[in-house]
């Protein structure tokens, strides 16, 4: 009888540790894969969104110095950004533009709903469609109070999803 009894407390206690470790593993497991699963997602979004700066320029007159051409009041850089990847580029505002004129300091310049009348500033307008999808190129107007000096400048843009590209002008 002493060993029927044993017996049937090691089975409840094995039965009880097996519970024990199934609710403290199995919702590991799942919060595991939940983020695996969006981890790919996120990469397979990066993977199909590519952009291009094709080019950038300033404001600048035939022979090369500052001007305020189209008459705005501002003295501006312009860049030409494609999207060569698959996916549409949504909330434009929220892509972020850095300049970097002296090869050494990068500095963010805000989309101008988020400047709030300070300056520098960009704006954007799509050049061939209504929104920026595939295939589809991008101005972007990048205002100064004051004209840069010349030189060797780096512009990078980056999408919300963390897709860049850099391109290097001079002015």
């Amino acid at each position: 009888m002493d060993k029927v009894l044993s017996t049937i407390l090691l089975v409840v206690a094995a039965v009880i540790c097996v519970t024990l470790v199934i609710n403290a593993v199995y919702p590991a497991i799942t919060s595991s894969s939940g983020a695996l699963s969006s981890v790919s997602a996120r990469m397979n979004e990066r993977i199909k969104s590519q952009i291009d700066i094709i080019h950038a320029t300033g404001e600048l007159d035939s022979n090369g110095v500052w001007q305020d051409t189209n008459s705005n009041g501002y003295f501006d850089v312009f860049v030409w950004v494609k999207n060569i990847g698959t996916e549409e580029v949504v909330d434009v505002k929220r892509c972020d533009v850095f300049l970097n004129g002296d090869q050494t300091v990068w500095a963010w310049i805000p989309h101008n709903y988020y400047a709030i009348g300070e300056y520098p500033q960009w704006d954007y307008e799509i050049e061939n469609g209504t929104e920026w999808g595939i295939a589809t190129t991008t101005r972007i107007e990048i205002s100064y109070e004051s004209a840069l000096s010349s030189g060797e400048y780096r512009i990078k843009v980056l999408i919300p999803n963390g897709v860049s590209d850099e391109y290097y002008f001079s002015m």
